[in-house]
This record gives structure tokens, sequence and C-alpha cells, in this order.
């Protein structure tokens, strides 16, 4: 496959046009606006009209108009964090948790968010409008390291779906961070901070420069942040590393003779455990393991350092351009254990090392090569090599420009923007398996003491390198004008265009692709597309208290078609100080390019569905539950050989959502809100597991045609296909398939007191309750472990006098601690509990006379940890939901001239 995509000229070329005149004219306006002096204020005073995330008609009144949470810059700096990332993923609307930087992935760097726990890839991020660079290296979500936390002025976060409005991945909701433009001065800002934990301190600055002229304004600014690395040793419940990749050898046996594998014999490499390096051990059920936590990482260590600038100039009085840019650069640092051979290596019976081997090995009989089903396999540490060290660079370049005019009554927006995400990585001390598997048929490598043999070791040692690109061009247009009057006041509608293209790529060295490095794999991608979008959106205002919005919009991809999204709101006032809202829309995700276009990649899966190979390996099928089990009546799962494939015919998936609610200004100092979500997704794009595809053939239900189930060497059009034998391989791969269904309420309130001499004190707090998660109309999973139902964050600021003292406190649901199935019933039963998990954070600004602010203060002040039993995806507790950081005090100080 050619890792590229062949763009049309005339598109390109009318992208680069309009992408050139934007960055000249912004040229020339900044120039201006630099040579200007401050003007007088005006005697005058107009209302704008404000342009509101989820729609692009502008209104001079927005309270209560759409369900749009603000987190405004005074929010931010009373957090206390020092990134964009942890911003949002400490919001309640993040309900499950996301994935964040962490050691020993493939992508160690990215930091993203999820709205509604439906994933990262169906939550929209939007920087001043448009959206935000992907991660080529994890093209499903939006990497929030492109955005430095200096630069952001507010975040506002859509709690509806807004494909009509954005297009794609709006379905969850819609995060537009809005970046600052009426900054005035310099500000300086500089924060350390502490963790309970041996690493993951924290240093952040930024510098930030505003000017405004009479036609115009400019901010630019720089700022850097830096996490110290956490080590697994170090880590919050580290227990000691128990990996059967050690020295461990494994053999089948045919006990009877028949010429079937009755089982498999496993034992320690005879003399090979304890040897000279420390984390091995001898487990106690008698095998070699592997204490891979007193070297390798658990969190990584990461940097980010931007530039950023946005100007305004108002060429004339009815037109006026602006342009924003942005250059950041994300680093990370990673360890893990020393290199394994993922897959097993094979000792030849005339290796020298190799001792004769007792009679009485756990697991079987002893290893006879005249009897043995299998060769004599080999699970191992190669620890002499050394840590294996993976290197992140990532560098986000940003440039967008906007003209804004009127001509008559219509108001005319026309833009272009380009962004290239550009991400290396690069691992040392890997292992060459092929050239490991030449020095253990040779006899060169002492696999008893991998530092025993130096020279031959030295010779496995191999570097990966990872390269990945995402390119994003766009032009877009359109034009809002009012149409004519209504019963309350005038209806308007907005008509336009954008056009995109993406470019993606993603390319491993050629050892890991083939597989031939122990401990990394990786399959290459690549692949471009052109996105053309119309939309509309129409208010019309019936009464001075009700209004209805109308959108549509239809976006036609150049690779899997095209999909229209439509939307229509209520919005009605039967009092003043009530707002009623309703709202139904339509929206889709679009598949991403790395599904559509990555190589085959093998892996190892497993199942327990499949009596042919079942009884090959000689357990027992059960056909009551179509289950293969083992001697002692557990379920049985059996490794196969499989392939993971791309599926260029995937389609959209598609979404149904729902809306109700209203807001209450009860009084002056007191406002809240209340809504009812529901989301109903269709068509899900998901990973078709082969335990899945072969459940779906033995009920009939359709499978794509690319997956493929092997039997006997043979596949299903041989002639002389037997489907009664085992399964040799299997292809599977991404597919749409089934459905995904949510609800859930969302309530927010805000106090504003004056207390007179004692100053004023603001409160807000914020509650999200999920209703229902169901998957395929199945169960409902809220409340199993990592769902919890029930998020809640509140804010508190007293300001009096020179001082301001802040008190935040978060809540996380509880949850299950396992979900198990009945054997008796066949249904889910939940055990134990994880309980309810708040933290209280606490800030003190002391606002200086010489325009310096001193904060001191500790995000989860009392040091609550995670619950150990929340314990998920490998981790000894829940990495998305939760941090092991402990308290984490902080002090910064702010100077303005």
């Amino acid at each position: 496959m050619e890792i590229t995509s062949k763009r049309k000229r005339n598109g390109d070329l009318f992208l680069r046009t309009a992408i050139a005149a934007v960055v000249a004219s912004s040229f020339s306006s900044g120039a201006a606006l630099a040579q200007e002096e401050e003007a007088a204020a005006e005697g005058t005073t107009k209302l704008d009209a404000i342009e509101v995330t989820g729609s692009r008609l502008t209104r001079a009144a927005v309270e209560g108009a759409l369900p749009v949470s603000v987190i405004d810059r005074e929010a931010i700096e009373t957090s206390g964090f020092t990134s964009v990332g942890e911003l949002l993923r400490n919001t309640v609307f993040n309900s499950t948790g996301a994935f964040r930087a962490q050691s020993g992935s493939s992508a160690q760097s990215l930091v993203a968010v999820d709205l509604r726990g439906l994933g990262s890839e169906r939550t929209l991020v939007l920087i001043d409008g448009r959206r935000a660079p992907k991660a080529p290296f994890a093209p499903t979500a939006q990497d929030l390291n492109a955005v430095p936390l200096a630069a952001v002025e507010r975040v506002e976060i859509l709690k509806d779906g807004a494909s009509a409005i954005y297009g794609a991945d709006a379905v969850a909701g819609v995060i537009n961070i809005i970046t600052r433009k009426d900054f005035e001065g310099v500000e300086i800002t500089h924060q350390l901070q502490g963790t309970d934990r041996v690493g993951g301190d924290i240093e952040q600055g930024s510098v930030t420069i505003g000017v405004n002229g009479s036609r115009g304004n400019i901010v630019m600014g720089a700022s850097y942040f830096n996490r110290d690395i956490i080590f697994a040793r170090d880590s919050l419940f580290n227990q000691p590393g128990a990996s059967f990749f050690s020295n461990n050898l494994v053999w089948g046996y045919d006990e009877d003779g028949d010429g079937v594998t009755d089982g498999y014999g496993y034992a320690a490499v005879p003399g090979g455990c304890p040897n000279t390096d420390p984390a091995y051990y001898i487990t106690p059920s008698g095998l070699c393991g592997y204490d891979f936590t007193l070297v390798s990482a658990d969190e990584a260590k990461t940097e980010n350092q931007g530039l950023f600038a946005k100007g305004t100039y108002q060429i004339s009085d009815t037109w006026d351009v602006t342009v924003n840019a942005s250059v950041n650069r994300a680093k990370s640092f990673g360890r893990y254990a020393p290199a394994l051979n993922d897959f097993a290596l094979v000792v030849p019976d005339d290796n020298p090392f190799l001792e004769e081997f007792p009679d009485d090995l756990f697991g079987g009989p002893s290893y006879d090569p005249a009897t043995s089903t299998t060769p004599l396999y080999l699970y191992h540490r190669f620890a002499s090599l050394g840590t294996r060290d993976t290197t992140t660079d990532a560098n986000v370049y940003d440039i967008s420009g906007v003209f804004s005019g009127s001509v008559g009554i219509v108001n005319i927006n026309v833009g272009a923007r380009y962004n290239e995400y550009k991400y290396y990585d690069f691992g040392r001390f890997f292992l060459a398996r092929p050239v490991a598997q030449n020095a253990l048929n040779d006899g060169s490598y002492d696999f008893r003491d991998p530092n025993a043999t130096p020279d031959a070791a030295a010779a496995f040692k191999a570097t990966t390198a990872r390269e990945s690109t995402w390119i994003n061009r766009e032009a877009f247009a359109d034009v809002s004008m009012p149409l004519f009057e209504m019963g309350g006041g005038s209806a308007q509608i907005a008509v336009g265009f954008e056009y995109r293209e993406e470019d993606f790529t993603d390319l491993y060295d050629a050892a890991s692709e083939a597989g031939q490095i122990g401990g990394s794999a990786g399959n290459s991608a690549g692949l471009g597309r052109d996105v053309r979008a119309y939309f509309a959106e129409a208010l019309f205002p019936i009464l001075n208290n009700l209004e209805a919005t109308v959108a549509v919009r239809r976006d036609d991809y150049s690779d899997f078609g095209a999909e229209t999204a439509p939307k229509v709101s209520l919005r009605y006032q039967p009092i003043d100080t009530v707002t009623l809202r309703a709202s139904y829309g339509e929206g889709f995700r679009a598949p991403t390019l790395d599904v559509l276009s990555q190589k085959p990649a093998f892996s190892a899966e497993p199942i327990s569905n499949d009596q042919p190979t079942c009884e090959f390996g000689g357990f027992t099928w059960d056909a009551s539950t179509n289950t293969c089990r083992n001697a002692a009546g557990n379920v049985q799962q059996i490794q196969i050989n499989a392939t993971q494939i791309a599926n260029p015919d995937l389609g959209a998936e598609t979404s149904d959502q729902y809306s109700l609610g209203f807001a209450w200004d009860v009084a002056s100092w007191f406002d809240f809100s209340l809504d009812y979500y529901r989301i109903e997704i269709d068509n899900r794009i998901d990973t078709f597991f082969p335990e899945e595809i072969l459940d779906a053939i033995r009920v009939g239900d359709p499978v794509p045609a690319a997956f493929v189930v092997e039997r006997g060497q043979r596949t299903p059009d041989d002639p002389l296909y037997d489907p009664n034998a085992r399964i040799t391989g299997l292809t599977f791969g991404q597919s749409n398939n089934g459905t995904l269904d949510t609800s859930g309420l969302d309530f927010e309130a805000n106090f504003r007191y004056n207390l007179g001499s004692l100053g004023n004190l603001a409160s807000m707090v914020r509650y999200v309750h999920i209703l229902e998660y169901k998957i395929d109309n199945g169960r409902d999973l809220i409340g199993d472990p990592a769902a919890p139902d029930t998020r809640i964050q509140g804010m508190t600021e007293w300001k009096i006098s020179d001082f301001a003292f802040g008190w935040n406190f978060n809540i996380i649901g509880d949850q299950a601690e396992t979900v198990s199935v009945d054997a008796a019933s066949g249904n889910a039963v939940r055990s134990g509990h994880i309980p309810t998990y708040v933290t209280h954070d606490f800030q003190l600004t002391y606002f200086a006379p010489w325009n310096g602010q001193i904060t001191v203060g500790a995000i989860n002040a009392f040091g609550k940890e995670p619950d150990a039993r929340s314990a998920y995806d490998g981790r000894d507790y829940n990495f998305y939901l939760y941090d092991q950081y402990g308290t984490q005090p902080y002090v910064r100080y702010t100077q303005r001239f």
C-alpha cells in the first residue's frame, strides 16, 4: 500500500491562495495597528451581538438559549490547573474519565476529553469555532496539548449534539476553546506545583502581551509546561510485577499417545531464575517471575512549549480581519522494562545451555523431544539490553484568518485555515527478535542469565521509529441576514459552505511493522480525504417569548459518502425569569482515516466459543452455553492466530439526540438550570473481535465479507474446506456494528452574594447524573466498574479587600468492584463496592499594590487517594477517572503591567 494521498491541484491551489491572502492581509494590518495611537473612547456604546457555541447566528441576549456551560478566565485561574487537558478532564461532563499521558502506551503523550462517556472520538473540540488539530498517532482523538492554557479566555461546553452546525463527531457535545482577544497590557505568570508521589511535579509559566488601538488589537504570548516522570516503583499501590515473560519454558505433551496435545508443561529455566539480575524471582507456583516495576515508568515525563498570537484589525467601518496563529511543541519521555519476546522463541534440542529436565516439573510430564507435540518455547526477558526508552516530539502549527463585514443588511465571513500536527516517536534498546532466535539456534546466547553473554546480547538491540502527520486545510464562507419581521422580532438566516482537505500518514519502521521487534508493534496507515459541507440555520422569533431555530448541514466525504444532519430547537419564556428549551437533532461520526487504511497486523486473540478449536486443544465443549471449558469446569480461553485489517467499506455511525430543560433566574443572586438528554447511536463503529464474529456466524447474523475464518489452513471458498476443523487463522477489524443508548441529567446553579463590608461571595455547582448506558439493547452498564452514575463539581470564591479565598470540591460517584456472569442464569452480577470519591481544593490569593498576585493553594488538599479496588485496564487504580498525585500544593505569582 502506498502511504500517501493525492490531492486535486485546483483545490490545493485555492486553499493556498486563500490562506496566503489572509496572512498577507494580517501582516499589513498588524503593521498598521502597531503604528496607531490609542484613540479616545466614543461617547456612545453599541450592544454587539454575541456568537454562541452551537449556532452560527448572533444574538443580543443569550441567557438560557442553549445548554452551554462556561468556564471563564477567572474560573480557570481559581482551579489551580496548569494545562487545558487537566482543566477539561476534571469537568463533570467528562463523565467516565478520559485518556491522559502515560508511559507504556503507543499514545504516550496524548491528553483527551470524553463527554458523556461516549469516547473522545464522539466529542468535538473547537478552537475559536474551528476544529482543533487531530493527533495523528491516535486519529480518533483531538489532542488537548495543542492549546496552551495561557492563550485561553474561556471554554464553552455545549451539552447537546451539534452535527447540524459543525459536522462530524459532535455527537456527545462540543467543547469550544475561545482564545484571548481583548487583553491589554503585559501579564507574566509562573507556577510551581508538587505531589505526594516521588515525581509528577509541575513547573508552568507564561507571558502574555496585549495592545489595543483605535482600529483593532493584538494579543500574543509564550508559555511552557513541564511535568516530571513517575516511576512504577514510586506509584500508588505498586506491587512487584509478575511477568511470565521472564525466564520460562513451555511445551506440549501427548499423554495417551493419540497424537493430540493433552496439555502443556510449564517450568522456569533450570538454573536461570534467579540469576544476576535482581528483578528475577521464583513465584509461589514455581515459575519464574520478573518485577518490571523496578525500572519502568508509570507516567511519562511531559513538556509543552507554545507561542500564540491573535490580532484583529478594522479595515473600514464595516470590515475587519482577524488572524490567529500558534506553534506548540509537546514532548514526552517514557520508560518500559527491558525487551521481551512477545511471540515465543524456540530453544532447539541441541542448545548447549539446555539442561536435563527433572521428572516433577510443574504443569505435567517433563519435556521429552521424542514425545512432545510442540517445540520447546522460551518466554524470556532480555534484561541485558537495558530499559526500553521512548521519546516523542510533536509539533503543531495552526494559522487561520477571517474577513468579517457587511454589505447592507448582509453579514459576511470568509476565511481559511491551515494546521499541521507532526509527531515523531523514537525507541531505544528494543529486541531484534530474529537475531535473538539465531543466537538460540547457534548457542551463542546463554538464556539462563541475560548478563552472562553480553557480546551476543549486544547484537539484539534495535531502535524503533514512528513518524505521523495530520494536515488540515480548509476554507469557509457564510452569510447571514434578517429575513422578515415576526411577532418577536426579525427572523434571521445563515447559509454557508466549507471545504476541507485532510491528509494523514502514520509510518512505522519496517522491522516493527513486520512484527520483528520484541516489545513493539505497529502497522502503518495513511490516507487523504476531501470534505465539502453546505449548511443553513434559521431563527424564527414567533413571539416575544417564543423562538424556534432550524438547522441542517450536509457533509460530502470523498471516501465513504455523504451525511445530512438536521436539528430543530425551541425556546420559550412563559415569564421573564424562566426559560424552557427543547431540541431534536441527528448527528454522525465519520470513520477515521487510520481504520480505513491501516496495513494488516498480526495478533494472538483469545476465543472460547469454537467447538473444533476447543476439542483440538483437549478441552470440553459445553453445548448448552456454546463455551469451551477446562477440567475444572471454568471457561477456557484459547489463543488463535488472527490478523486485524482495515475496513475501507466502513460507513458513518449516526445518532439521534433529544434534550429538554429549563433555566430559572430565581433572584438576582441565584439562578439554576436543569436539562435532560438522550443520545441513541446506530451503526456504531466498533472493533468486531473474533469471538463476536464466531457468535454472529453461529446464529446467522451478517459478517463483513473480509472477515474470514480459516480452518485447517483452508478458507471457506476452498472446495476442501472442512467446517469441523480447528481455526488456524481469522481476519477481523472494525465494522458498523450495533447500537449505543445513553441518557442523563445536567444541573447547574450559580449564587452571588454582596456581603457589604465583608466583600463578595460567588458559588457555582455542576451536577451530572447518567440515567442509562446500554450497548446493543443489553443491560444497563451504569454502576459497573469505571462507570459511575454521578459527577459533581462546586466552586466558591470569597473576595474581600486585597484577598480572595477559593474552595472547590469534586465528587465522583460510587461503582461496583467487579462484574461476573452467574453460571446458572447467565446474568451479570455486580459485586464489591468502590465508594464515592471526594476531593477538596483550596486557594488564597493576595492582590498586591504593585499590580501583582501571589497565590498559594492545594489541589486535593486532604490527600484523597483512589480506592485500590478501582484497579482497571491493567493498572492498580482507574487511571482514566482518578490520579495518584494526592495533595498537590502550588504557588503562583502573576505580575501585570
